[in-house]
Parts: C-alpha cells; structure tokens; sequence
C-alpha cells in the first residue's frame, strides 16, 4: 500500500477504534484469527476479505474465552479473546492479507480489542509472524451465543484444527 494512503489510514482506525497502527507495516501482513473469523464464509462474504493464502496454525502460551467485555451487547455478548495460560495453545488460521484489507478489518474490529503482535507456528512448524487482536485488560469470562459459537466450531470443522480442539469447543456452554 503507498505510504501517503497509509498514513490517514492509521488516523481513520485510531479515530473509529481508539488504537493507532504502527507506522510501518509489511505488505501483505499475517493475520491469526481464532474466533469467528475463522469462519471462510463469513471472512469472505460479510467482512469482504480476499487474502493471498490461508493456513492454519496455533498461538502457544494462551488460551482460548469469551469475554463478557466487549461485543455488540457488552456484558451480555461473550466474543472470542485470548489469555495467557502456559502449556496451552490457541488454535486458528493465517491470513495473508494486503495491508488494505487488513486496514478494512481492523476498523471493523471491536473498540475493546488491542494488537497482539507475536508469532505463531503453522501447520508446518514454521513461526510465522503475525498480528491478532486480544482485550489487554482483565476481564470478566462470559458464555458466547449460540449462533456465534456455531461458527466457531464450523470453522473449526471446516479448516480441520485437530480433533482435540474440535472437543474443546464442543463443550464451551453457550448462553441460552
């Protein structure tokens, strides 16, 4: 992306989510998604992103839950965050997205969402570095909707992440 349209563009995002990107980013940017982003339909259809490769990947050190913190509904929506838990990982997939589409999702993203910039190891045990989004505050665990944990756990299906963290999701309880 040209620098000139970047440097606005990093106004934009600080002005609609509160959180400034750097002032340099490479282009195409790796992107990890574990929660419904995950999900290829939705990534592609309702976000309207088209990356140059996916795969997927895990995130050591953390933990996937849902944090009543943020949300369309805060503190009745739990939506997809991440925690450090050592010994555990966080499964999802690799986006490598043009810097224009990363823009577009960034501004789309939740205002309680901060950057995480940290690798995470592929399917083939590369360490790829990426960006990912996680609330950097504590806060309060909530129970997802049901509609939003489907996707997850379609995408889940759909990317093939292993059985285990196929389980783990089954038994997350959704709010009724």
């Amino acid at each position: 992306m040209n620098p000139v349209l970047w440097a606005p563009l990093r106004l934009w995002i600080r002005y609609r989510r509160g959180r400034l990107p750097p002032a340099s980013l490479p282009d195409p940017i790796w992107y990890f998604a574990y929660g419904s982003n995950m999900n290829e339909r939705l990534f592609r259809e309702r976000r309207h992103m088209a990356w140059h490769e996916a795969q997927i990947g895990h995130l050591d050190g953390h933990r996937l839950v849902f944090t009543a913190a943020g949300g369309m509904r805060p503190g009745v929506s739990a939506p997809a965050n991440i925690v450090a838990a050592a010994g555990e990982s966080v499964w999802g997939v690799l986006y490598l997205l043009p810097l224009r589409k990363f823009a577009r999702l960034d501004v789309s993203e939740g205002a309680q969402y901060g950057y995480l910039w940290t690798d995470v190891e592929d399917a083939n045990g590369n360490r790829v570095p990426v960006v990912t989004y996680k609330v950097p505050h504590a806060a309060p665990e909530g129970r997802p909707g049901r509609q939003y944990l489907s996707l997850i756990q379609q995408a889940a299906r759909q990317r093939g992440l292993p059985a285990a963290y196929q389980a783990m999701l089954d038994r997350v309880e959704a709010r009724q």
